[in-house]
């Protein structure tokens, strides 16, 4: 069992480096794009996204300021809060997003692609235990 902490450090690393590649190849950061993933459907307040990301709600702030100017998520005051802002992404920003999706899921396909059904889906229940 000793084992395991490493193995999932070192699956960190990779997943972490597929995320850097992808970012790249879009001229976003790794945050950027795990921001943009996040976001799918959801509308999450700042405080809200910061606690999904795992960061300071200041960092989130930034890249969403980034993010908006290139247009691709916007801020609309909450329904029943009008001092909490809500994001969603922009059609520019889901649309890529879609793509950051694919991207990533072939980088994940190249890497890990010859791992069998069985160990795919152990992996997967190990991941949706979170």
């Amino acid at each position: 069992m000793d084992d395991f902490p490493s193995a999932l450090m070192a699956l960190h690393r990779e997943l972490r480096g597929i995320y850097a590649a992808t970012a790249r190849r879009f001229g976003l950061t790794a945050q950027q794009v795990e921001l943009l993933c996040l976001l799918g459907d959801r509308a999450p307040s700042l405080g809200e996204l910061a606690a999904m990301l795992g960061c300071d709600k200041t960092n989130v702030t930034g890249m969403v300021d980034r993010l908006e100017r290139r247009e691709l998520l916007s801020r609309a005051a909450d329904r029943n809060d009008r001092r909490v802002a809500r994001l969603s992404l922009t059609a520019e920003g889901a649309a890529l997003g879609g793509q950051i999706r694919a991207a990533f899921s072939e980088a994940v396909a190249e890497r890990w692609g010859s791992l069998d059904a069985a160990d795919v889906g152990a992996i997967a229940r190990l991941a949706s235990r979170s």
